[in-house]
């Protein structure tokens, strides 16, 4: 850590959430909502809108610039609610609003339809001081397409860093002046400058997935007076996520969930899962995968009116599936068709033109918001690729299929030129007005089991709630279990037994969704999208995952099979 970070570090430590000045807001100042343009957003619900004035820099007095959030809210069924709950869903960098009206259904379900729910774009994303690297999005797009999944020897790192550094410097150049602002603890001040507003009890009420289990984690550190139910779910380590040159414990459970891929395809069989033929095994499934990955190096596939399927792309598709079975059809239904030499055929290049749309344009509107948020609030920086080497290596040992997935934010991250003007730099131990509720896949491929138990450990009184599932964040997998006890802990507190674990409904590759689940809970209907689990560092497709619904009878023959057990031999 340089001498600037460490003066930095020691000034802030000293002081707590309450010393910080703030702008005093209007006496009266309230959130006033007024319905939502129904063109706003993708739903079937209805929806409010509001806009809300905070202070650009909570840390000076004397400050007078403000910012603009722009909040979305839908109204509980249950009327009148018993509150507002705020929701983040992660990244850092996804848009509060637009990802509430696509989950709303469930959420509200899963809090036992009694809470209005709420949503701000955070700053760096969306209109909130939105950060924007590159002059248009078609060029952010071709820096995006540029990267590729590098073998990551000596001679690729170096090359590496020094795309990272363009990156760094041309965001610097930017947004240097707003950058200070755009902080996780700032966006904790925000929070709880919308509590003050929304004229309920004070009591903040909060819904964190992925980073914004970090957000919840600071805000719960920085505000425990301020606590009266708070949920993350899908649970980041934080103190890494301040104080480490890379987030090393997120990947600590991926291989065993890619690994699920094929697992669950060969108990699904053939019917549901084409790459399930001729009585191949997992490992053998798996290693099929490995090989048509190796091939695509030096032997890419056109693809007509799309990029070519390459080993960059295959990869992408890999690290994708850790994140949740919705996609694992699709992935089993492209391995396939490669392997028997079908990618000419209308339904390879559906299913490859959807899963490709999902992994490039999925991160647009997220990369620039995380870079800004996520390096602005690491600590520590390096000065040259050598001081990296170690971080990689470390990286590379957690994951076989997320190797690489997280080198470009790390390297971006440890060029970084602006440090958040507040961090919260306290250890994550304090024990909150009323306890908390950290949730958790057993299986996460992003924020592992692991993360979630170090979290609760930390403070005082809070309940576990495990969930027996593959995917990022419990929302990956439908499970009436997870919607009775999450919505129990709404209600009144109600905390799981100790060492109780919830199954799942939805086996992978099965059509059972949390339309299902829902209406096996509360009887009624449903209008969840189906889609996949919020907040991650690479999205899921708004489609549902690229699912292209084929016959078995489309994709297996005696090719294929003779082709994928000469693949899993190779």
């Amino acid at each position: 850590m340089s001498l600037k970070h460490l003066l930095s570090a020691l000034s802030l430590a000293s002081l707590s959430a309450a010393n910080f000045p703030r702008l005093d807001l209007r006496a009266d100042a309230t959130i006033k909502w007024s319905t939502c343009d129904p063109k706003a957003f993708n739903t079937t619900l209805t929806s409010d809108c509001a806009n809300f004035t905070v202070p650009l820099d909570y840390t000076s007095p004397n400050a007078t610039e403000t910012i603009v959030l722009e909040l979305a809210r839908i109204k509980a069924p249950i009327q009148p609610a018993k509150g507002t709950i705020l929701l983040n869903f992660g990244g850092p960098g996804s848009p509060g609003r637009s990802e509430l009206a696509g989950q709303a259904s469930t959420l509200l379900a899963l809090s036992g339809n009694e809470y209005n729910l709420a949503a701000f774009d955070p700053r760096a994303t969306a209109n909130t001081i939105p950060e924007i690297c590159f002059k248009t999005q078609s060029e952010q797009r071709d820096f995006i397409k540029a990267q590729t999944w590098y073998d990551l020897n000596g001679t690729t790192l170096a090359s590496m860093w020094k795309r990272a550094t363009v990156n760094s410097d041309m965001c610097y150049e930017a947004h240097k002046k707003t950058q200070p602002f755009v902080g996780t603890a700032f966006v904790a001040r925000d929070l709880i400058s919308v509590v003050d507003a929304l004229g309920e009890d004070g009591m903040l009420r909060y819904w964190g997935f992925s980073y914004g289990t970090t957000l919840g984690a600071t805000v719960a550190a920085m505000f425990p007076d301020r606590i009266d139910k708070l949920v993350i779910d899908g649970v980041q380590n934080p103190h890494q996520y301040y104080h480490a040159n890379a987030d090393y414990e997120e990947w600590t459970d991926s291989d065993r969930v890619f690994a699920e891929v094929f697992r669950s395809c060969e108990a699904a069989g053939p019917k549901a899962c084409p790459m399930a033929v001729g009585n191949l095994t997992a490992v053998q499934m798996e290693t099929a995968a490995w090989n048509i990955a190796e091939k695509l190096k030096t032997a890419p596939i056109p693809v007509n009116g799309s990029a070519p399927l390459d080993y960059t792309v295959m990869r992408g598709f890999f690290a994708y599936a850790v994140y949740g079975p919705s996609t694992w059809p699709s992935l089993s239904a492209l391995l396939t068709f490669v392997a028997s030499n079908q990618t000419n055929s209308p339904e390879f290049v559906k299913t490859y033109n959807a899963m490709y749309k999902g992994l490039i344009l999925g991160p647009l509107p997220i990369y620039p918001a995380l870079y800004a948020i996520h390096c602005s609030d690491r600590i520590p920086r390096l000065q040259t690729v050598d001081e990296f080497r170690p971080v990689q290596a470390r990286l590379s040992k957690t994951s076989k299929v997320m190797d690489g997935a997280s080198t470009d934010l790390s390297m971006v991250c440890a060029q970084w030129k602006t440090d958040a003007v507040e961090r919260y730099l306290g250890d994550f131990h304090a024990k909150t007005k009323n306890p908390i509720l950290v949730a958790s896949n057993k299986y996460d491929g992003h924020t592992p089991l692991v993360s979630a138990h170090n979290v609760s450990s930390g403070f005082a009184g809070s309940g576990l709630l495990v969930v027996n599932g593959f995917g990022h964040t419990t929302l990956s997998q439908p499970s009436i279990c997870t919607i009775k006890n999450t919505a129990a802990y709404w209600h009144n507190g109600t905390f799981p037994a100790k060492d109780f674990v919830c199954d799942v409904d939805g086996a992978p590759y099965s059509n059972y969704s949390w339309k299902d689940a829902i209406n096996a809970v509360y009887g009624v209907k449903s209008n969840n999208s189906g889609q996949g689990a919020p907040g991650s560092q690479t999205p899921p497709p708004t489609n549902g995952g690229g699912i292209v619904d084929y016959k078995a009878s489309n994709l297996v023959s005696a090719t294929v099979i003779s082709v994928l057990v000469g693949l899993t031999l190779l």
